[in-house]
């Protein structure tokens, strides 16, 4: 379609061969909805103002020849007229409505479709060329807005700016889930303990024995005696050892002391009982006390 009146140059029906077709004649192709998404296609915009139908958004996708093709290429159906064919847009989707508009001849100033342009994020300009005439570049906008009872001086710009919307953020990565702590699966000691060393971080203590014994193991044959027991008679071994307990702690004793059994246990396997021989040397002792203090007496009384 070319402008219209004082912005009207010399009127080019049909500057492309084979460019008539019969009013009505269907789009060539479909097209997509809503903005390109880059610059390799021609965003269409067309707004139908007080015909109805708001304004709608339509991608051609790919390198167009001409604003005709670009807005059939989006999805239009575009009828123009029968004198000078798809020369003048005279109908867009079937609006105005043959009614109203015959398309017989070029419409008339006051009721037809203005032709625009505008670069990516630039502004709409009234295009000096007729639909047929102009090669939209690549990336660009064509716009198309019903002029009603208006002049060509202002004419109403399509309802939406001429830029193409930001594409989306990519999505955010999936989280990755950290690995479980300790890095490892424990293992249970044999026994069905739970591992876990006794508070403190020393060695896990050992149960003590029964009452009256040392609280570690015992001492094997041929080895010394525990730490904290005598290896010697005990101080007041005044009787034999026959007369010791087996087993028996001294009354009020620490398990750490030694009891009679420990003392009389404790000797040399090639040599006689310690307990033994402690009573010898006491009767010794004993039977040589009494011998000196009968000497006393005799020599302090030599008539008894």
């Amino acid at each position: 379609m070319t402008r219209r009146g004082s912005r009207a140059g010399p009127v080019v029906a049909l500057a492309v061969a084979g460019s008539v077709a019969a009013p009505g004649g269907p789009a060539t192709a479909a097209g997509s909805a809503g903005f390109c998404p880059d610059a390799s296609g021609v965003t269409v915009v067309v707004d139908f103002h007080q015909l109805g139908g708001g304004t709608v958004v339509r991608c051609a996708p790919g390198d167009q020849a001409t604003g005709l093709a670009a807005l059939k290429n989006a999805g239009f159906a575009v009828t123009g007229t029968l004198r000078w064919g798809e020369g003048f847009v005279c109908r867009i989707e079937g609006k105005p409505s043959a009614a109203a508009e015959k398309c017989v001849d070029t419409p008339p100033a006051d009721a037809y479709w203005s032709y625009w342009h505008a670069p990516n994020g630039g502004s709409w300009t009234y295009s000096d060329k007729g639909v047929a005439n102009r090669k939209p570049p690549a990336g660009s906008f064509e716009g198309w807005s019903f002029s009603l009872d208006r002049t060509a001086d202002d004419a109403p710009r399509p309802g939406v700016a001429p830029k193409r919307p930001a594409p989306p953020p990519p999505p955010p990565p999936a989280p990755v889930a950290p690995p479980p702590t300790g890095g490892g699966v424990t293992v249970p000691p044999p026994g069905g303990g739970t591992g876990a060393p006794p508070s403190g971080g020393g060695a896990a203590p050992v149960p003590s024995g029964p009452p009256g014994r040392s609280s570690g193991p015992p001492a094997s044959a041929g080895t010394s005696p525990p730490v904290g027991t005598s290896s010697g008679p005990a101080p007041n071994a005044g009787g034999p050892a026959a007369d010791a307990t087996p087993d028996a702690a001294p009354s009020g004793g620490s398990s750490r002391e030694p009891g009679v059994t420990g003392v009389a246990a404790s000797h040399d396997d090639d040599g006689p009982p310690w307990g033994t021989v402690a009573g010898v040397l006491l009767l010794t002792a004993l039977a040589a006390g009494g011998l000196v203090a009968a000497r006393r007496r005799h020599a302090v009384d030599p008539d008894g």
